[in-house]
């Protein structure tokens, strides 16, 4: 049925209330499963267009913060559409600046897993590498091994694999960890990709995998003490986006600050009212050369 509803709209251009009719169905049971089409890949879209959506916020961003790019996605009441919805611009972000050959580092961030239901069978030969270890006992969605694998088969690239907890339990297993040749040779990798995708943590609960794993309000309060407004893939800065050191920063196993910054070019991928005071601080300190967000949140940026 989805199918054959696909067809007669998109194909024969028929309008919804026109099926409807000559199915014998109400006109939003056909808006639904022409949405489900969609969503279940039966049928695909793509815009033949460089256009922006909203150019003059991303023509703000980019010449107020020095950026590469801003992509900006529609903003909708419920936070679930709004993270498909900057998913939707991120496969358009990556459509434009992947090229056969490259490397990719991937960070801990369950944004950059809405861009791969988008990318649409691209076919470009790209290693995707991750950049941090993953969340223990985690949904599979936000470890950065996974997000390299879905985003390998998206592309028809490869992933490497990064067999190691991101937190290990003390600073010294740590170091043990990121001194085995795997995992090194697999983070030595990492620093040396030609593009990094991050998301963007905050400093409060269900703003960021580091602060949700931590899981206690004594380690926020110590981050905020510390002055803490956000991390990208587990490393801590300020609202100057300087480098904040903790003690949880030294049981990290993953990319340093300075490893991300000497990529060059670093996409962040994050949005919402409770990522504005993040997002703001990688601005100001060039942590990232590109932000994909949404609009609601890059006028907040922008209302500065």
């Amino acid at each position: 049925m989805l199918g054959r509803i696909a067809e007669l709209h998109y194909s024969h251009g028929m309008t919804h209330q026109q099926v409807a009719e000559l199915l014998g169905l109400s006109r939003v049971q056909v808006t639904r499963m022409l949405a489900r089409a969609r969503a279940e890949g039966i049928v695909e879209i793509r815009i033949h267009s460089d256009e922006a959506i909203f150019p003059q916020e991303q023509q703000a961003l980019v010449a107020r913060y020095g950026l590469e790019s801003a992509w900006i996605a529609p903003s909708f009441p419920e936070a679930v559409d709004t993270l498909d919805s900057i998913g939707t611009a991120g496969a358009s972000y990556l459509r434009s600046v992947l090229r056969p050959g490259m490397s990719v580092a991937v960070g801990l961030s369950s944004t950059i897993a809405s861009v791969v239901p988008h990318l649409s069978q691209e076919q470009v030969d790209v290693v995707f590498i991750p950049a941090i270890g993953s969340r223990p006992a985690a949904d599979s969605a936000v470890n950065p091994h996974q997000v390299a694998e879905l985003l390998a088969d998206a592309t028809g690239g490869k992933a490497a694999h990064l067999a190691s907890p991101f937190l290990a339990s003390t600073s010294e297993a740590a170091r043990m960890i990121r001194a085995e040749p795997e995992i090194s040779q697999v983070l030595n990798a990492a620093r040396h990709a030609d593009l990094g995708l991050f998301g963007l943590g905050g400093t409060s609960k269900s703003t960021g995998i580091i602060v949700d794993t931590l899981g206690t309000q004594e380690a926020n309060r110590e981050l905020m003490a510390l002055g803490v407004v956000g991390d990208i893939s587990a490393c801590f800065y300020d609202s100057a986006g300087k480098l904040v050191e903790s003690e949880i920063s030294e049981r990290v196993v993953g990319l340093r600050l300075d490893d991300i910054m000497a990529i060059p070019h670093r996409a962040a991928f994050a949005g919402g009212i409770d990522k504005v005071g993040s997002i703001k601080g990688a601005l100001k300190g060039g942590i990232i050369t590109t932000l994909v967000t949404d609009i609601d949140t890059a006028r907040m940026i922008l209302e500065e």
